[in-house]
């Protein structure tokens, strides 16, 4: 899965949390979704495919919240201007083979063919978040145990707000992010060592960190049923790779600096 794709995935996962905070009881609460996401190959990819893919979230009140696109956190502390709190989140694995599992159109790229595969990462560390008004600034800081074996740090915010569209009162978010990485995620992703150039074509390149891409994403949530347990999530994001990551010759070469996603998905919470 994309980086982009991830990011875009995530509305889907705060439909649940969203529900389980709206909810007059505390308690579990298991939120079911599926539906079509558009979105590249692999970071930095100027194909894109269509993919069909399931999300589930589980919540515990409103500290505790586990999906594989939103990671699996808890909330130490928890006010309701600040939240922060322990993390851990995976990345799942690039093949050189170009091979998803979810995909629906389009083939298997051969672009990453000779420059080996890339294993999952977990991914551990904290998140905060701070609302001011109808603005949330949040941060992430996470260091790999495996795969890429990187740092990870994201920023972003988000305007939130409610809305009528046809009647019916719809939930949207929007707003600016950006990404930094360490040397080990660039050169894991981007770099090409003498191995690889040899077998891929493309020429050796050192990747160091530092800013890895900025851009902005938005959310629409609108309910199906007068319970609010069915919901439509519309989501759309940009993002644009820089610094060793966008100079790459891999994505210069062979794919594009601009990534975009769009994506349609129903959700159903339980209970």
């Amino acid at each position: 899965m994309t980086r982009t794709a991830a990011i875009i995935l995530a509305a889907l996962a705060v439909t649940g949390t969203a529900a389980a905070q709206d909810a007059s009881d505390d308690g579990w609460r298991v939120t079911f979704g599926a539906g079509a996401l558009y979105a590249p190959t692999y970071d930095g990819d100027d194909d894109y495919r269509l993919s069909l893919l399931p999300n589930i979230e589980v919540t515990y009140s409103d500290v505790f919240f586990a999906s594989v696109q939103n990671g699996v956190g808890y909330r130490f502390i928890n006010t309701p201007t600040l939240r922060a709190g322990p993390i851990a989140r995976i990345k799942f694995s690039r093949n050189e083979d170009g091979e998803q599992a979810f995909a629906v159109s389009g083939e298997d790229s051969d672009d990453l063919r000779g420059l080996g595969d890339v294993d999952s990462s977990i991914e551990l560390g904290g998140f905060v978040e701070y609302e001011l008004g109808s603005v949330t600034l949040n941060g992430e800081l996470r260091q790999a145990v495996s795969g890429h074996d990187g740092w990870v740090g994201d920023l972003g915010a988000r305007w939130s707000g409610r809305g009528d569209i046809l009647g019916r009162s719809v939930a949207w978010s929007a707003g600016p992010r950006a990404r930094f990485v360490g040397d080990a995620y660039n050169e894991a992703y981007f770099g090409v060592n003498a191995g690889q150039a040899a077998a891929s074509g493309l020429p050796v390149y050192d990747a160091s960190g530092g800013l890895y891409s900025y851009g902005a994403g938005a959310s629409l949530i609108a309910p199906l049923s007068s319970d609010r347990r069915w919901a439509l999530v519309l989501v759309a994001g940009y993002d644009r790779l820089t610094g060793d990551a966008g100079d790459s010759p891999l994505v210069q070469q062979r794919g594009d600096d601009d990534q975009a996603s769009i994506g349609m998905f129903i959700a159903r919470r339980l209970p």
